[in-house]
């Protein structure tokens, strides 16, 4: 009779456990659940971040001793979107080389944006704007999922900066496109940028 009663308590012990709200059979007492809530992506924040980020890369001054005053802040913040195996595909820095150039890791990502801060002004890259029916200036942006998690983001965009050694004298511009892709926690996992043929504008 005692054995029958112990083994009833044990088993009211379970059921109550078990109705308890936000647990589930396989947690234990004092088990806290494992769900963590899903990160929301949008994708126009992402696109306008990477924008701002990337434009930003050129606001850091030179001090009175000729030392680089915040470079390393612009560059340590564009970073931070990045996964450490991030894969990148990016125009080259040498005229002499053809096509794109592949990085991969957060080092080598790290190294082709310090470059671009140190060598390039005025960087100025816009999404191109669409204007139909009565609709005008509409900034679109492309997105997909992947079967394995995460948003792809891409968007059109014209890209325009000057070289630091001859700032005044020339500018560059350039169409193309930005293509993303982010994990689930919203950072960039692979990056595609891709400018077509760049045209120089010299003062007359």
């Amino acid at each position: 009779m005692r054995k029958l009663i112990v083994v009833s308590l044990a088993g009211l012990l379970a059921f109550l456990l078990m109705s308890v709200p936000g647990r589930t059979a396989a947690q234990g007492p004092g088990q806290a659940t494992s769900d963590k809530p899903k990160i929301v992506l949008d994708p126009d924040k992402l696109a306008e971040e990477w924008m701002k980020r990337f434009n930003a890369l050129d606001d850091w001054q030179l001090t009175p001793e000729g030392k680089e005053q915040g470079v390393d802040e612009l560059v340590n913040s564009m970073m931070e979107l990045y996964t450490p195996d991030v894969l990148a595909e990016v125009p080259p820095h040498d005229e002499e080389q053809m096509g794109s150039v592949m990085l991969r890791g957060k080092g080598l990502v790290r190294h082709w944006v310090d470059k671009i801060a140190k060598t390039q002004v005025r960087i100025a890259y816009i999404r191109t704007a669409q204007t139909q029916k009565e609709f005008n200036g509409v900034q679109p942006v492309f997105t997909t999922t992947f079967p394995w998690g995460g948003l792809g983001v891409s968007f059109q965009i014209i890209g325009a900066w000057s070289m630091r050694e001859d700032r005044l004298h020339k500018r560059f511009m350039a169409p193309g496109a930005v293509f993303l892709q982010f994990d689930d926690n919203g950072k960039i996992e692979r990056l595609r940028l891709y400018l077509t043929e760049t045209t120089k504008v010299v003062p007359g």
